[in-house]
């Protein structure tokens, strides 16, 4: 099965965990750009007040096509316990997303907040079948053996089978 890996990433932590995953599982990268091109200071005094609003960002690609993938994964970092507004942004882009297998993650300093579940309801709203989803610390991101959490949730998938697991 052919894996598409969506994710936004403001300081190369997120990138770290989705370019690992892409190696494991042999999947096709999407990273999604904010528009608003925050500093480090406007992601926290701007953007994070956004994501605890559910807003959405001006993104490119502002639409991302998955009809020649059979899985997709999202990730995001935590902004404020919350997915970032280009996440919600891409979310809504995903065109094609309807019955398709779809994995979460998340990094963050330290807590995810309901970045997870918020993922999983957006997702879920739009009729993907969500199977799992893992929160990783940035020195989670940092150690190749961490982010075998998630590698285990879509590697079966990638490997053509249907024995993805969720987790709890």
């Amino acid at each position: 099965m052919s894996v598409c890996i969506v994710y936004h990433s403001e300081t190369g932590t997120t990138r770290t965990v989705a370019e690992r995953l892409a190696a494991a599982v042999r999947g096709d990268l999407i990273e999604v750009k904010d528009l608003a091109g925050y500093s480090k200071v406007g992601m926290y005094l701007m953007g994070a007040p956004r994501a605890m609003r559910g807003k959405k960002a001006d993104i490119e690609p502002a639409i991302i096509a998955l009809s020649g993938y059979d899985a997709v994964v999202v990730g995001t970092p935590v902004w404020a316990g919350s997915p970032t507004p280009a996440i919600n942004a891409a979310v809504a882009a995903l065109a094609g997303i309807e019955g398709k297998p779809a994995f979460v993650f998340c990094t963050s300093g330290g807590s995810p907040g309901k970045t997870l579940e918020t993922m999983q309801a957006m997702l879920a709203g739009r009729g993907a079948d969500v199977r799992g989803a893992v929160a990783l610390t940035a020195r989670d991101a940092r150690e190749p053996a961490a982010v075998e959490a998630l590698v285990s949730l879509v590697r079966p998938l990638a490997a053509g089978t249907r024995e993805a697991m969720v987790s709890p």
